[in-house]
């Protein structure tokens, strides 16, 4: 018997044990405090769920992309796209168009996420059959990066079924792009570093200065500090007043163990902070898709 054959296989991310994103000191802490928060604080989280089940005239389709940062735009599609779906009363659907591993589906959980070439869009019990299926009302979809025929032909037919259509890519995709044109509101991922803020910046002054103000209204920035202070000269509360000076929403994701293990994402496992500030994205993304400019320009959380 050789090496090879002795050699035990090396464990894969479906294998990997997940840890929680807070550290056991922070979970004991803070469920012992949880019966003596402040009034305001549960004020606060009776208004942000009150924003997240706001009803639309008609489905809202919201891209979730990497602004060219090599940001992990899936994973917080995932996240926003589980809390919609357990505040709203209507359908959910995510959509993954980057091409990047792990998957949007493997976030959420799904061996098969569907695919969106050949869905047939007569009804939605025909739709299903295309789709993977996360619970009753959060659903999934696989499209091509390159398919940019595939969002009038595919998804646009089927996003009557969903209250918010949620197409996570990246930057430069083609069906992206063809999304991007008509998309509600653009949640813009980005990594912690000075260079993706300058290049937020650039963006953000292109829009302006091409007189489409309205569009910038309509994007919420999350600065995600995916690889833990991964830029240590990076400014957050100055970066964030910066770019909100635009307009734009400017939320900041603190670093999570559970999130940066790359894994289907547990809910019950991400930190506390982590479950408020996707919550704020939903919620932001959501009046923004449908008002414009929301009630919040920037905010910072705090993480470990």
């Amino acid at each position: 018997m050789n090496a090879s054959q002795t050699q035990a296989p090396a464990a894969s991310p479906s294998r990997t044990r997940p840890v929680p994103g807070d550290r056991w000191v922070r979970r004991v802490g803070r469920a012992a405090l949880r019966p003596f928060r402040a009034v305001d604080e549960v004020a606060d989280t009776i208004e942000l769920g009150r924003r997240l089940q706001r009803p639309t005239s008609t489905g809202r389709r919201i891209v979730v992309d990497d602004l060219g940062t090599g940001a992990d735009a899936s994973v917080v599609a995932a996240l926003v796209a589980r809390s919609l779906a357990h505040f709203r009363h209507d359908r959910v659907l995510a959509v993954d168009a980057t091409g990047r591993a792990p998957s949007l589906a493997e976030r959420l959980g799904l061996d098969e996420p569907g695919d969106l070439d050949g869905v047939d869009p007569t009804g939605f019990e025909s739709v299903c059959a295309s789709l993977g299926e996360v619970n009753e009302r959060l659903w999934t979809v696989r499209a091509a990066p390159a398919g940019a025929g595939a969002y009038r032909s595919g998804l646009l037919p089927i996003s009557r079924f969903f209250g918010v259509t949620l197409v996570a890519g990246e930057t430069g995709g083609a069906f992206v792009e063809a999304v991007g044109e008509g998309a509600h509101a653009r949640v813009c991922v980005v990594r912690a570093t000075r260079e993706a803020a300058l290049r937020v910046g650039r963006e953000l002054d292109a829009l302006v200065a091409e007189g489409r103000q309205h569009e910038v209204e309509r994007t919420v920035v999350v600065v995600f500090d995916e690889r833990r202070r991964e830029d240590p000269g990076f400014d957050v509360a100055r970066t964030t007043r910066i770019i909100a000076e635009s307009g734009a929403g400017v939320i900041t994701l603190a670093h999570d163990r559970h999130l940066a293990q790359g894994t289907a994402v547990r809910p019950r496992l991400i930190g506390e902070a982590t479950h408020r500030t996707v919550q704020l994205v939903a919620a932001e993304a959501l009046d923004r898709s449908v008002d414009g400019a929301g009630p919040v320009r920037a905010r910072v959380e705090g993480g470990e």
